[in-house]
């Protein structure tokens, strides 16, 4: 046999084995689609405490979208008694991305709804990201329609499961499981508030991780292509043809020098205008929201419940004044 044809013979069982080891690999993450892991429970726990909270509430309420910052960084109790009238904390995980939040928001939303948005900064451009969370709890849930998932994300997911999350899926739920530890309905309250976050609770684990967290580059890693203005800017017209109002405001940051300097500084200076821009009603500068490292809790957007008094008062003085005027303009519409 000749040279050439000994390579072709390789080339083509080369490709047969790729074409068999990547429909092995799909058969394996549809085998386990919708089973969900543990590691998706505190979500889908905390979301369905943090509903079943909101559908309790008659009349009109105010509702918190956003991730884990905002659970751990706002107070419901002190925003009911500042703007008079309920408030649902309804955040919970940034990390399963925007298209998860705006869908679960939808599932709360009723007409006359004020709506605060302490959006992290990432879920203004997580179009085609693919975080483990997100692949995590898109493989317990997946969706298809209501969910918008793209064709780059659905690549992403293919590609990025690992053998144990498969694992995880096939296996299932343990009998009776219920998630323990600091994340997950155990540690919230009826308003859908984090609880037992003082200061005197912090474990040297928790301070540890919130000195090693990121210093963020999302001046550098934002792209256009992945923006969702569009999205978010969508959500609120739907708050607000159904007579009530949709405010943006920075979430709270643990403070790093790097965001004073460069394309960091430029990324959050710009960013209130850029969100105005885009159509939303954003209110707030995000270096008044960036607090020294003592303010956290266990990650550099959760802060302890001494520090998230403060700065839900904070956020009052920022807030109050953009509902009233939009309150006023839905009246006169």
């Amino acid at each position: 046999m000749s040279r050439a044809m000994r390579s072709q013979r390789f080339l083509v069982g080369l490709a047969i084995g790729l074409l068999l080891a990547g429909g092995g690999w799909g058969i394996l993450l549809l085998a386990q689609m919708g089973r969900p892991s543990p590691e998706s429970q505190w979500v889908e726990q905390a979301y369905a405490h943090k509903l079943g909270a909101a559908q309790q509430v008659r009349g009109r309420r105010m509702l918190i979208v956003g991730g884990s910052g905002a659970m751990f960084g706002l107070d419901s109790v002190v925003l009911a008694k500042g703007l008079g009238l309920p408030v649902i904390n309804l955040s919970v995980n940034a990390g399963i991305q925007s298209a998860y939040i705006r869908l679960y928001a939808r599932q709360a939303l009723r007409p006359g709804d004020w709506v605060l948005f302490p959006l992290e900064y990432p879920l203004f451009h997580d179009r085609f990201a693919v975080s483990y969370p997100f692949l995590d709890y898109w493989l317990s849930h997946p969706s298809f329609s209501s969910l918008g998932t793209n064709p780059v994300q659905l690549a992403r997911i293919y590609w990025q499961a690992s053998l144990y999350r498969i694992w995880l899926g096939l296996k299932g739920l343990p009998d009776g499981f219920a998630p323990n530890g600091l994340y997950g309905p155990q540690n919230l309250d009826i308003n859908g508030d984090q609880v037992r976050t003082e200061a005197s609770r912090q474990e040297p684990w928790m301070r540890e991780a919130v000195q090693a967290s990121p210093v963020h580059q999302y001046g550098r890693e934002a792209s256009p292509l992945n923006a969702t203005w569009s999205e978010w800017q969508a959500l609120a017209e739907e708050v607000e043809r159904q007579g009530g109002c949709a405010v943006f405001i920075p979430p709270a940051l643990l403070n790093r020098e790097a965001y004073h300097r460069g394309k960091e500084h430029a990324y959050y200076a710009e960013l209130p205008d850029r969100a105005r821009a885009e159509g939303l009603n954003y209110h707030g500068e995000p270096f008044s929201f960036m607090y020294p490292e003592e303010n956290f809790f266990d990650t550099n957007y959760h802060l302890n419940a001494e520090a998230r008094k403060r700065h839900t008062e904070a956020v009052l003085k920022v807030i109050r004044p953009a509902f009233g005027r939009c309150a006023n303009t839905m009246q006169k519409d």
